[in-house]
């Protein structure tokens, strides 16, 4: 399948050029060497950087030799062609060995001015929802939407956002919104808005709030502009029975190397426990645990040290009746600490305290990202999946253990649509952070400033 490569940042685009293409932008002029008269013609140029001088003997015994004697011909009276290609600016005399001298005769200039490359065209970038659909309970208060800002950041941009009534009822269920949302020159980060949530006391079946992105500004582009957020009820169906309320505010914190604690709120009262579902990045859920009915905590256990786990929760009742899931939580299990040892398919930064891997996986092929280091950026470093030629990432950890930080930061841009999971580890406290992008989406920048608080 082909694997799209989508530019994301500037400063990307620079270190990738410098390192895998060289200019292609020359042109070439041509002087025709004697003929009926014994002069170059024309026998002045004025060009740039990167431009190319083809002479041809247009009849006569010629040749071509810089003053400098840096370039040049043996005297000949065939139909002979000469090139030369000049990488300096400078100004570059030359002559006819035969008829003429530096300066004198038959003799001619080239005048070289540095040129620079054509700016890249601006890359505003698109506006698109985190999640096409997702889920709240009605006791939630506020939902919390996010839209990212997704391949580009040049200039200035804006885009409109509207939540409105699909099967819920606007100022019964919700409160409709809608605003705008800006982003500065360079700010790739995602926006949030908020959709306040009716925590009625009415049975209902879910009910849904449509969202929508509209009017971008800017020169941006709209690149999932709808999504659907559901209402789940948490109304106590009382003795007649029904599934119970749904639980709610899970969250997942990392315990050690094979443990990660959770905790949500039990909003029901019928409850007869809750049931425990885990899944990797790219797996299915399964459940590995349950509690009985009050209890709000579980400790997951035989975890693999450094992976990336996601969890849900639901509550059981009678007749089997389940509520609905929580939301979705997820943590990365510690490392054990030890030294960085740099590799094929792993990378060293900061000093080599931080050691960078990466997993991808596309339709039908699985596979380590390659390493390319960069001697001269020790903080920062590249992978590739299929070929050397064919940069799909630059990653950097900074050290900003300073007021008011005190955190070292994870900046990654990524230019593909391939699935991957990348894992970055603290090797000497053995704090883990694990990023993942689903198979077949454009992978948005990530600027994670709040990555690792275990300074020094």
């Amino acid at each position: 399948m082909p694997h799209r490569s989508t530019p994301s940042l500037v400063w990307l685009l620079v270190v990738l050029a410098t390192l895998l293409a060289a200019p292609t932008w020359g042109t070439t002029f041509d002087v025709a060497v004697g003929g009926v008269n014994t002069v170059f013609t024309p026998n002045t140029l004025d060009i740039h950087v990167g431009d190319t001088v083809r002479w041809h003997n247009a009849g006569g015994f010629h040749n071509v030799l810089a003053d400098d004697s840096s370039f040049g011909t043996t005297v000949s009276s065939d139909a002979w062609t000469f090139t030369h290609t000049f990488n300096a600016a400078g100004t570059f005399g030359y002559y006819c060995e035969q008829h003429g001298s530096p300066g004198a005769g038959m003799s001619g200039t080239i005048h070289v001015t540095a040129t620079t490359p054509p700016p890249p065209d601006p890359k505003p970038g698109a506006f698109r929802f985190s999640q096409a659909s997702s889920s709240v309970s009605e006791a939630v208060g506020q939902a919390t939407i996010t839209v990212q800002r997704v391949n580009g950041s040049d200039g200035a941009v804006a885009v409109g956002y509207s939540a409105a009534a699909g099967t819920a009822t606007a100022g019964q269920d919700f409160t409709a919104a809608s605003g705008t949302l800006t982003w500065a020159d360079g700010d790739s980060g995602s926006k949030t808005f908020k959709v306040t949530i009716v925590n009625d006391t009415i049975q209902e079946p879910a009910e849904t709030i449509l969202l929508a992105l509209s009017n971008p500004t800017g020169g941006a582009t709209l690149d999932q502009p709808t999504a659907t957020l559901s209402i789940l009820d948490n109304d106590n169906p009382g003795p007649s029975g029904g599934p119970p309320a749904a639980p709610t505010h899970l969250t997942a914190t990392t315990h050690s190397t094979s443990e990660i604690d959770l905790a949500w709120t039990d909003n029901a009262s019928t409850e007869t426990g809750f049931s425990i579902e885990r899944r990797s990045p790219s797996g299915t859920y399964q459940e590995v645990g349950t509690v009985g009915p009050n209890v709000t905590t579980f400790t997951a256990t035989g975890l693999d040290a450094a992976k990336l786990y996601f969890f849900r929760v639901r509550a059981t009742g009678a007749s089997s009746a389940f509520s609905a899931y929580t939301n979705e939580a997820s943590d990365a299990t510690d490392a054990v600490p030890g030294p960085c040892v740099a590799g094929a398919t792993t990378l060293c930064v900061n000093n080599g305290r931080f050691k960078v891997e990466l997993d991808w996986r596309t339709a039908d092929n699985t596979g380590h990202g390659q390493t390319v280091p960069i001697p001269s950026a020790p903080d920062s470093g590249l992978f590739y999946f299929f070929a050397p030629s064919n940069i799909e990432m630059l990653i950097k950890v900074l050290n900003a253990c300073v007021a008011p930080f005190n955190h070292y930061w994870v900046f990654f841009a990524a230019t593909t649509n391939v699935e991957f999971t990348t894992t970055v580890t603290d090797t000497q406290t053995g704090k883990v952070k694990v990023y993942f992008n689903p198979l077949n989406t454009s992978a948005p920048p990530v600027q994670d400033v709040d990555a690792f608080a275990t300074c020094p």
